[in-house]
C-alpha cells in the first residue's frame, strides 16, 4: 500500500491546481523573456557605472624596446623604457556630467520597459487563463449533452426493440450523439491548447485551475502607464546626449603627468665625462583646447538630436492621449458586457425551461426527436454564451485596469 502512495505522489504534485496570481507570479519570476529583459536592464546599469567612472582620473602604464643602427652619442643602439601617466579631464564644457545623465535615464527606461513587458505578459497569462476556463465550461456541457443523449439513445432503442420507435428515429441520434462527440474532441485540443501556453508562459505544470475573479473596479483613477513613461525617459537620454555634442564647443582642459625609465645598451664610444642620455624623466603638462570651427558639423548633429527628442516627446503625449481613449472605452466595455451577462442569464434560464418541458413531451411522445434536440442544443448553447460572458467580464476588469495605468495582479482576488 505504500509503495503505490510513493508511486501517486508526482501524480498528485502534477494535478496541483493552480490560480491566476499564482500562474503570473511565477511567470513573473522565471519566464526567460523576463529574465531577458532583467539582463538588458542591468546591461544599461554598468554603461550608467561606466558613465560615472569618466570623472575618475585614468593611470595607464606600459614599455617599449627599441633597436637602431647606427649608433651616435644620443642616439643608441638599444632602448628599453617603461613608463605611467596619470590623467585627468579638468573642464569638458558638461560633456561627461550630461552622458551620466543620459545613461541614467535610458537605465530607467530599461527598468520601465521590463514593468511594461511584465504587465504585457499578466494580460496574456490572463486572457489564455480565461479561454481555458472557457473552454472547460464548454466541454462540461458538452459532455451533459453527450449523457443526455446516450440516455435518450438507450431509451429509444429500447422502444425501437418494441416497436415504437423507427430507426430513422435512432439514426437522427446517433448522429446528433456522434457530432457532438466529434466537438468534444476539438474542444479537448483547443482546451490542451490553451493549457500549453499557459506552461509556456508560467513554467509550471499546468493541468487544472483554481477559480480566480477581479475586484469589481470602482472610482479606478487614471495614471499614465510605462509606454508613454519610457518614451519620456527615451527623451530625456537623447536630450542629454544633445548637450553631450554641444560641450564640444566649450574650452577642453586636462592635466597629465608622465614618468618614464630608460635603460640603454649599445652606445657609442664619446668624448664627453657623465651621462647625457636620461634614465628617467617625469614631464608634467596642462593642455586646453577649443573647438573654433566645423562647419558646423557638432551644431547639426544636436540639432539632429533635439529633433529627435521633439518627435519622442510629440508621441509620447499621443500614447498618453490614446490611453486615455481606452481607458474611457474600457468602462464602456464593462457597463456593455454587464448587460450581455443579464441578458445571457436571462437566455440561459429560458433556454432551460424550454428543455425541461420539451424533454417531458419528448418522453411522452407529444413532440418529435428535432424539437427535442434544438432545445438540447439551445440550453447547451445558452449556457456556453453564459460561461463565456462571465469569464469575458473577468478579462474586460483586467484591461481596465491596464488602461487605468495599474498592475491588473494586483486586483485578483
Amino acid at each position: 500500500m505504500r509503495i503505490a502512495w510513493i508511486a501517486l505522489l508526482p501524480l498528485l504534485g502534477m494535478a496541483q491546481e493552480y490560480g491566476l496570481k499564482d500562474l503570473i507570479t511565477d511567470a513573473h519570476r522565471s519566464n526567460p523573456m523576463i529574465k531577458a529583459a532583467e539582463l538588458k536592464a542591468t546591461a544599461k546599469s554598468k554603461e550608467m557605472e561606466a558613465a560615472k567612472s569618466a570623472f575618475w582620473p585614468t593611470l595607464d602604464i606600459g614599455g617599449t624596446y627599441s633597436r637602431s643602427t647606427p649608433t651616435t652619442i644620443v642616439n643608441p643602439g638599444e632602448v628599453t623604457s617603461g613608463f605611467a601617466t596619470a590623467r585627468m579631464e579638468l573642464y569638458d564644457g558638461g560633456r561627461k556630467s550630461a552622458l551620466k545623465r543620459a545613461k541614467g535615464f535610458e537605465y530607467s527606461a530599461s527598468l520601465l520597459e521590463q514593468e511594461a513587458f511584465a504587465k504585457n505578459l499578466s494580460l496574456r497569462i490572463i486572457d489564455d487563463y480565461y479561454t481555458v476556463r472557457k473552454l472547460q465550461a464548454m466541454l462540461s456541457a458538452l459532455y451533459e449533452q453527450s449523457r443526455e443523449l446516450q440516455a435518450q439513445l438507450d431509451r429509444i432503442r429500447k422502444f425501437s426493440a418494441a416497436g415504437l420507435a423507427t430507426q430513422e428515429d435512432i439514426d437522427k441520434l446517433v448522429a446528433v450523439y456522434e457530432n457532438n462527440r466529434y466537438t468534444i474532441e476539438n474542444t479537448k485540443l483547443a482546451l490542451e491548447t490553451g493549457l500549453e501556453n499557459l506552461r509556456l508562459e508560467s513554467g509550471l505544470p499546468v493541468e487544472s485551475l483554481k477559480k480566480s475573479l477581479f475586484k469589481e473596479p470602482r472610482n479606478v483613477t487614471f495614471e499614465p502607464y510605462e509606454n508613454s513613461k519610457i518614451l519620456k525617459a527615451t527623451a530625456d537620454a537623447v536630450g542629454e546626449n544633445a548637450n553631450a555634442i554641444k560641450a564640444g564647443y566649450m574650452p577642453q582642459i586636462t592635466i597629465q603627468d608622465t614618468y618614464t625609465q630608460s635603460k640603454y645598451g649599445d652606445l657609442a664610444p664619446s668624448e664627453f665625462p657623465g651621462d647625457i642620455l636620461l634614465d628617467h624623466q617625469n614631464q608634467a603638462s596642462v593642455s586646453v583646447s577649443m573647438r573654433l570651427f566645423d562647419n558646423g558639423k557638432m551644431s547639426r548633429e544636436k540639432e539632429a538630436l533635439q529633433y529627435q527628442k521633439l518627435a519622442l516627446e510629440s508621441e509620447r503625449q499621443y500614447r498618453i492621449d490614446e490611453q486615455k481613449m481606452h481607458f474611457r472605452l474600457s468602462e464602456k466595455n464593462l457597463q456593455t458586457i454587464q448587460a450581455k451577462l443579464k441578458s445571457a442569464h436571462s437566455e440561459l434560464n429560458a433556454a432551460q425551461s424550454t428543455y425541461r418541458a420539451i424533454l417531458k413531451k419528448f418522453e411522452s411522445g407529444l413532440v418529435d426527436n428535432i424539437a427535442y434536440l434544438d432545445a438540447l442544443n439551445n440550453q447547451t448553447l445558452a449556457e456556453a454564451r453564459y460561461d463565456e460572458t462571465r469569464y469575458d467580464y473577468e478579462v474586460a476588469k483586467s484591461i481596465h485596469y491596464y488602461y487605468a495605468g495599474k498592475d491588473p495582479k494586483e486586483f485578483i482576488q
